[in-house]
């Protein structure tokens, strides 16, 4: 994973070069993530999904998280990022059936972990419920409540 190939861009997001995960976070090089929010109304309920991350992850174990997220890799495109819906919640999600919530610039540095994504975030309105996967135990939760 940490040899995996990501694009690196400056931060007005123009690309540069192209360099392993570990050295991105390394040296606080720019790169891009996909990131998607499900939502559904169940019960009358407005619902966000969060994913629980495994306590076995590297970084930020046993912490909420986004619903589905993860790096672009050096060849993929924003579109290609849908793949990351299928892999952590096995739903078929095509790019069309997101509603994008725009590009934002993220950074964080804790000790030597230096992160500054160009996160594109997008919305998924599952239409029905969403059942827990507990390899990857997801759970749900309220965002409000009539």
């Amino acid at each position: 994973m940490e040899t995996e190939k990501l694009r690196i861009y400056d931060e007005h997001r123009v690309a540069q070069d192209i360099a392993s995960r570990q050295t991105i976070h390394e040296q606080g090089y720019w790169y891009e993530t996909f990131h998607c929010w499900v939502i559904s109304r169940e019960d009358e309920k407005d619902m966000i999904y969060l994913q629980l991350r495994s306590e076995d992850k590297k970084d930020f174990p046993g912490l909420f998280d986004i619903t589905a997220a993860g790096h672009l890799l050096a060849d993929e495109t924003v579109k290609d990022g849908v793949r990351e819906v299928r892999e952590e919640l096995g739903l078929k999600v095509s790019f069309n059936e997101l509603i994008s919530l725009g590009t934002i610039k993220d950074q964080l540095a804790i000790g030597g972990f230096l992160d500054n994504e160009h996160c594109h975030c997008f919305l998924y309105h599952k239409k029905t419920t969403m059942t827990k996967r507990s390899s990857y135990k997801r759970k749900k939760y309220p965002v409000w409540q009539k």
